[in-house]
């Protein structure tokens, strides 16, 4: 996995949390990112490139009106204030290579020193077979 600054851009240590979404169902891991992402008014400051990631590109989501900057397959944004890299994934993981990915992301992960990793998910509240609401 290959990371690419912005042009002008560059990571700050400090930011040792890194959050990122899996692709899971609805989207909600990606969604609460893009919510991050906006609320925070994280800046994006580069982009992964995976050979595991399926290949996709369109126009920025976080501008009222489209400027004109393409958005990746990955992206990496950080926001200084909360000390925060958020990684947005907007195309899944080629079948069959999720453990490769999860290596790279692993190493990433550890190469740009990283300490705490949280993976934001989702789950089919329909599947859940026990579930005690009462407490």
């Amino acid at each position: 996995m290959d990371f690419f600054l912005v042009e002008g851009k560059q990571s700050n240590p400090n930011c040792s949390t890194l959050i990122l979404p899996a692709l899971s169902i609805g989207n909600v891991g990606q969604l609460a990112v893009d919510l991050l992402i906006s609320s925070l008014q994280a800046e994006r400051i580069g982009y992964l490139d995976d050979p595991n990631v399926l290949p996709c590109v369109g126009n920025d989501a976080y501008t009222a009106s489209p400027g004109g900057d393409l958005a990746l397959p990955l992206e990496a944004y950080e926001s200084l204030s909360s000390g925060l890299t958020l990684v947005q994934q907007r195309s899944p993981v080629i079948k069959g290579m999720m453990i490769e990915y999860a290596k790279n992301l692993a190493s990433f992960s550890a190469a740009s020193g990283k300490k705490h990793v949280i993976i934001l998910s989702s789950l089919d509240f329909g599947k859940w077979k026990s579930v005690d609401m009462s407490r």
